[in-house]
């Protein structure tokens, strides 16, 4: 009898140890509007994995077509679920292909590893998720994302690109800097779902 019991209190010891303590991503959300949520969140500190409870990323997810300023866009966004090493996360990833006016690919990310992938989801603030892309890091191409559906019509979605100021530019390795046009719009540009 003695060895069943010190059998069953090691496994449920085992078992504590590995509990996954889940969050989820309303909860980081309105962490994230709090005005101390420099500080950290506190109530918040165990988590180690931020679940979509609630399916919000769902809406997101597939093919979505739109035209901005003579460029053509295709952009594939696509909902995994635990990613990431220490606090996994449900997030929505984006690959696209955009092509000029005349039909030429000026940039592809179709083949991107997830690992190296340079448009992946952070959270919500309100409707609007928040993505982050980095496209030519050499010409300080990089920033926020913020992808909304629209209520009316979930399979219309407005994409609006905020370019990062900050950064040290290299202009040795982005010599057309002054002429640098960024790959995705920086006025909202309107997307379809296929």
């Amino acid at each position: 009898m003695k060895s069943r019991l010190f059998i069953l209190t090691l496994f449920l010891m085992i078992i504590s140890c590995k509990a996954q303590v889940i969050g989820t991503l309303e909860q980081f959300e309105e962490c994230a509007s709090r005005t101390n949520h420099d500080e950290g969140c506190p109530d918040l500190e165990n988590i180690t994995y931020v679940k979509d409870t609630n399916n919000r990323l769902n809406q997101f997810v597939g093919t979505w077509k739109g035209n901005h300023d003579g460029k053509q866009y295709e952009i594939y966004f696509e909902k995994k679920v635990q990613f990431g090493e220490d606090i996994k996360w449900d997030r929505i990833f984006g690959r696209m292909i955009i092509k000029n006016n005349s039909g030429n690919i000026i940039y592809n990310s179709f083949n991107e590893s997830d690992q190296n992938i340079s448009f992946f989801g952070r959270n919500f603030q309100n409707r609007v998720y928040i993505m982050h892309f980095v496209g030519n890091y050499d010409c300080l191409e990089s920033g926020n994302v913020f992808l909304e559906t629209k209520i009316n019509n979930p399979n219309e979605m407005t994409l609006f690109y905020s370019q990062d100021k900050d950064g040290l530019l290299n202009p040795a390795k982005c010599p057309n800097f002054s002429t640098f046009v960024s790959l995705l719009p920086t006025q909202k540009m309107t997307l379809t779902k296929q």
